[in-house]
C-alpha cells in the first residue's frame, strides 16, 4: 500500500457556471474596489469545489484504466490484462493504492503522480485516521488514537 497527498486538489476543478466574488480584503486594486472577480476554477470553501474536483479526478482515473465503484465514489478499481487488480481509495486529497502486486502499485501510483502534483507519502502507515500494521501474512487496520503530528 502506497499513499499520496494531492496538493491543492480543489483548485484543479473547472467551473461550468459563472461565479463571481468580491475582491479579497487587502487585495483590492486601488480605484477598482467596486469591481468583482470571475472565477474560472474552484476555490476551497466554494460549495461546488468538491464536485468539480471529483469530476476531474474521475476523468483522470478513467484515463489510467480505473473504474469508479458504484458502491463508493472514492473507490477506483483497475483490472490489468493479466488479471491483477489494484484498488485506489481517494478521500478528498488523500490517496492510497493497494494491490498484492507491488510493481502494479508503483506503476499506477507513478501515472497518478504524473497527472497531479502530489506529495509521495511512501508506504502507508496511516490513512483517514486509521493505523495500518503489516505482518508476514496480514494487514490490520486500527482506529485507535493517532498522536497529532508536529
Amino acid at each position: 500500500m502506497d499513499a499520496l497527498d494531492v496538493r491543492s486538489a480543489f483548485l484543479y476543478g473547472d467551473l461550468d457556471e459563472e461565479i463571481y466574488m468580491k475582491q479579497p480584503e487587502g487585495f483590492a486594486v486601488k480605484g477598482k474596489e467596486h469591481k468583482v472577480l470571475r472565477l474560472k476554477r474552484a476555490l476551497y470553501g466554494l460549495k461546488q469545489a468538491a464536485n468539480t474536483w471529483f469530476r476531474k479526478l474521475n476523468k483522470s482515473m478513467n484515463k489510467l484504466g480505473f473504474i469508479c465503484a458504484q458502491s463508493d465514489a472514492g473507490i477506483f478499481i483497475h483490472q490489468s490484462k493479466d488479471n491483477q487488480s489494484i484498488i485506489a481509495c481517494i478521500c478528498v486529497d488523500d490517496a492510497i493504492f493497494c494491490s498484492s502486486n507491488k510493481d502494479l502499485v508503483h506503476l499506477k501510483k507513478q501515472q497518478f503522480m504524473d497527472a497531479w502534483e502530489n506529495r509521495d507519502l511512501g508506504e502507508a502507515k496511516e490513512f483517514l485516521r486509521m493505523t495500518i500494521t503489516r505482518s508476514e501474512t496480514s494487514i490490520a487496520l486500527d482506529q485507535k488514537s493517532i498522536s497529532k503530528r508536529s
